[in-house]
């Protein structure tokens, strides 16, 4: 009765340990992931500022953007989901359209 009563126990603490490895090994590597990316996104930054003065033209610019972007994250044999970079470059575009909006006075003398 004694090694059953053992076997148990062990079947038992390994049913709660082993559900709380995986998740700590999913925390740690989404964990790593998130410290890499806001490296990513001051890479994308510096590609983005690059770009505006290399292409006139905004979708040629985010192309060579996101190929840069990936170019370096195979380089650093680094994981990146693409349309992600893709929706965070259009999040970033239009964020400084609304940033560098002309003022008031600006668009009067435009319109005059």
């Amino acid at each position: 009765m004694k090694w059953l009563d053992l076997i148990v126990s062990v079947l038992a603490g390994l049913a709660v340990c082993l559900p709380l490895a995986v998740k700590l090994v999913q925390y740690v590597t989404q964990a790593v992931k998130e410290k890499n990316w806001t490296k990513l996104l001051e890479l994308i930054m510096k590609y983005m500022a690059t770009a505006e003065t290399k292409f006139a033209d905004g979708a040629t610019r985010k192309e060579w953007v996101l190929a840069m972007v990936q170019a370096s994250a195979k380089e650093l044999n680094y994981d990146v989901d693409i349309d992600a970079v893709g929706k965070m470059i259009d999040k970033l575009c239009g964020m400084s359209k609304v940033v560098n909006a002309p003022s008031e006075t600006d668009t009067a003398k435009i319109f005059a």
